[in-house]
C-alpha cells in the first residue's frame, strides 16, 4: 500500500522534483504551497508529512502542533539543506508524536518514509543500463539496499531482451545518454515508441549537462532525468 505524503514546499522546482521522486516510488504524493492548500490537505487521511522548516509558511512549530489535534496525526519529517543535527534539534523539540528527521535528497527522503511507515515499502523493478560497470553497480547496491529488484545491462543491445522477458521486465529504466554503438537518446524513443513496452518509465541518469537532458526528455519521451553528480553526491559516494 503507497504512503500518503504531503510536501510543504513553496519553491515550485523543489515541489516538482519532490513530487517526482516520490510518485515514481509509488507514493501518493500532494503538494501544500501555501497556508490555506496546507489546510485543504490536512482533512484528508495522510501517512506523512514533509516540510522544509524554512518553508512552513513561518509557522513549523504550529504545524506540528496542528497535526496532533488530527484523529490520526500522520509522521513529521523534516527535510532541509541543513546539517542532519539541525533537522534532528528541531524534530526533537516538537514533541513525540512519530516525528522524524531526514536529511536532503530523494534517498534519503525515501529511505525515512520506508522506515516510519513499513507498508509503503514494495518491491519494484528497475532495469539500469549504464556501459560503466562502477556506476551501475554503485546505484544496484543503493537500490537494493532500498528493497528494489535491480538488473544491470551495459549497453542497449543487452538491456532490449531483458525488457521483452516477462521476469525481468522493469517498472523503471535508469537510462545513462552516452553509451557506444546505440546511446541513450535513440533507446529511450525505442522504449517509448513500442507498444511492447507501455507503462515502463524512462528516467535517465547522466553526466550530460542539464539543457541536454531536459531536450531528450521533451524529444524522447522520457519521463524524467536525474545527474549522475546529483545521484552520487545523495548516496554521499565518491563519483570517481
Amino acid at each position: 500500500m503507497p504512503a500518503r505524503v504531503l510536501v510543504v514546499e513553496r519553491s515550485p522546482l523543489v515541489a516538482e522534483l519532490t513530487l517526482r521522486a516520490l510518485r515514481e516510488a509509488g507514493h501518493a504524493a500532494t503538494l501544500a504551497h501555501d497556508g490555506p492548500s496546507l489546510e485543504r490537505a490536512l482533512q484528508g487521511p495522510l501517512d506523512v508529512v514533509v516540510v522544509d522548516p524554512s518553508q512552513a509558511f513561518g509557522f513549523a512549530d504550529g504545524l506540528a502542533e496542528r497535526l496532533r489535534t488530527l484523529p490520526s496525526p500522520p509522521h513529521l519529517i523534516f527535510s532541509a539543506s541543513r546539517p542532519v543535527q539541525e533537522l534532528e534539534r528541531l524534530a526533537a523539540e516538537t514533541g513525540p508524536q512519530g516525528l522524524a528527521a531526514a536529511s536532503p535528497g530523494a534517498e534519503a527522503l525515501l529511505a525515512e518514509i520506508k522506515r516510519v511507515v513499513p507498508s509503503a515499502s514494495r518491491m519494484k523493478r528497475v532495469l539500469l543500463v549504464d556501459d560503466s560497470d562502477t556506476t551501475a553497480w554503485i546505484l544496484a547496491q543503493a537500490l537494493e539496499a532500498k528493497g528494489f529488484e535491480v538488473h544491470t545491462a551495459s549497453s542497449a543491445e543487452v538491456a532490449t531482451p531483458l525488457l521483452l522477458k516477462r521476469e525481468t521486465r522493469p517498472e523503471l529504466v535508469l537510462l545513462d545518454v552516452k553509451m557506444p554503438n546505440i546511446d541513450g537518446e535513440h533507446f529511450c524513443r525505442f522504449i517509448k515508441g513500442s507498444s511492447l513496452f507501455a507503462g515502463i518509465r524512462v528516467l535517465l541518469c547522466s553526466a550530460a549537462d542539464e539543457p541536454e537532458l531536459q531536450r531528450i526528455c521533451r524529444e524522447a519521451g522520457a519521463d524524467g532525468y536525474v545527474t549522475k553528480e546529483a545521484v552520487l553526491t545523495g548516496l554521499q559516494l565518491d563519483p570517481a
